[in-house]
């Protein structure tokens, strides 16, 4: 086989790109193979939780294929140790891929690899639609797999970030950083930028970086929608429905803020050069119709936040004083003496707060795993003061105190990139 031809054959291509993610069975490697081409690739990327979550996937990724008027060619791609039997019908197999190992603690690093290898079989396949769900199957339909791979092949959309149905209480670390950084730094509106549930084109589905060589540290999760953005790829999002999140403890918030802080911050450190030249932020298409769940109880202990805050205000001085200006160490210290009735956390100075940890992040100011922690009692006052902000009292008083937050996100932005590009001469 000659060289040309090789870096053609699908079987070729897939033992190359994940030779350092997963080990795959012959047995998948052969099915590749056979298999040869595909139109859509469905990768679900959590590990299922019994037969039954396999069954439901089978079902509504077989369904959303038929809801498309035009033939595909569809490859369903699931986490388990057992290879099904191979079916008869060429516009529908399943591939299984061996399971990838997702730790509560560690979910977003588990995310990257089975992004990764589910984007490599889409490339290997020539797919011109990869959909990676990170979703558990349960709570879905076929609707779900529809939004998200409908505008790429109908619509030539390069990437399809996910919208969901929440309430106002969950996904508050996307609500308070992940989509007013990516907002306001990248200057497009995404409101999920870390997905999870994500659908790529063939195009940025050959741009997903490696795990070897200079790329291994890009998680691609935190990648992509700068990527595509960077990159001026089309995007749009789809509003998908409900998607549960569960309620870690402290322990548990301090851990995911450092998964997923990390990332974001290296990847603002990667593409500095381009953020400086962004102005504004602009909408993104939107796919569907935005909904709110039943309203209930935020289930935030306020005081238990509020003390964790001032705990923090005491002990991580030491810690602050080598990321935070002084001016912004004195209204924390204000802050930490207010009466609970009283007690709100300015837009403004969290946006300055976030900024500040990206710039040491940059800087290795203190050790990273030690910074990233260091932001928690912060976040969770920011959390506390969200909490008991009477205007989340509605869906719409929700989505007001989101907009002002990302203005003020915006409206820091000058003192960011200041920061950013004089941090030893710039003194707020």
């Amino acid at each position: 086989m000659g060289a040309d031809s090789a870096r053609r054959n699908p079987l070729h291509l897939l033992v190359t790109a994940m030779a350092d993610t997963v080990a795959i069975t012959q047995e998948t490697r052969e099915r590749v193979e056979r298999i040869g081409t595909a139109d859509l690739v469905i990768g679900f990327v959590a590990p299922p939780k019994d037969q039954q979550a396999v069954d439901r996937a089978i079902a509504i990724s077989r369904a959303a294929v038929a809801t498309f008027t035009q033939p595909l060619r569809a490859v369903l791609i699931y986490p388990g140790a057992e290879a099904p039997a191979e079916s008869a019908d060429p516009s529908f197999q399943i591939l299984p891929m061996p399971g990838t190992v997702i730790e509560p603690l560690n979910v977003l690093q588990g995310f990257g690899d089975a992004f990764r290898a589910v984007a490599n079989v889409a490339r290997s396949l020539g797919a011109r639609a990869c959909a990676i769900i990170a979703a558990d199957p349960a709570g879905m339909d076929e609707n779900w797999i529809t939004r998200l791979a409908g505008p790429v092949l109908q619509a030539d959309y390069d990437l399809v970030a996910p919208c969901y149905a929440r309430h106002r209480f969950e996904g508050l670390i996307n609500r308070g950083i992940l989509y007013p950084v990516v907002r306001a730094l990248y200057g497009r509106r995404v409101r999920n930028p870390f997905g999870p549930d994500f659908c790529l084109s063939a195009r940025l589905a050959d741009r997903v970086p490696s795990a070897t060589g200079h790329t291994a540290r890009v998680h691609p999760v935190a990648w992509v929608v700068p990527e595509a953005i960077a990159s001026g790829m089309q995007i749009c999002q789809s509003h998908l429905g409900v998607r549960s999140y569960p309620s870690p403890d402290d322990a548990g918030v301090s851990a995911l803020l450092t998964q997923i802080l990390g990332p974001l911050f290296a990847e603002i450190e990667r593409r500095a050069a381009f953020l400086q030249r962004v102005r504004g932020s602009q909408p993104v298409e939107e796919y569907g119709v935005a909904t709110y769940l039943p309203e209930h109880d935020s289930g935030a202990d306020v005081s238990r936040l509020m003390e964790t805050f001032q705990n923090g205000t005491r002990n991580l001085q030491e810690i602050w004083s080598m990321v935070l200006p002084p001016s912004t160490l004195v209204e924390l210290k204000r802050l930490s003496h207010a009466p609970a009735a009283a007690f709100r956390m300015d837009d403004e100075l969290w946006a300055r707060v976030v900024y500040d940890f990206a710039l040491a992040y940059r800087l290795r100011s203190i050790n990273r795993d030690h910074l990233l922690r260091a932001i928690t009692p912060l976040y969770l006052g920011w959390v506390a003061s969200y909490a008991m902000n009477p205007e989340n009292a509605t869906p719409e008083g929700a989505e007001n105190l989101l907009e002002r937050l990302c203005a003020a996100y915006e409206n820091a932005r000058p003192y960011f990139v200041a920061r950013w590009r004089w941090p030893d001469r710039f003194n707020p």
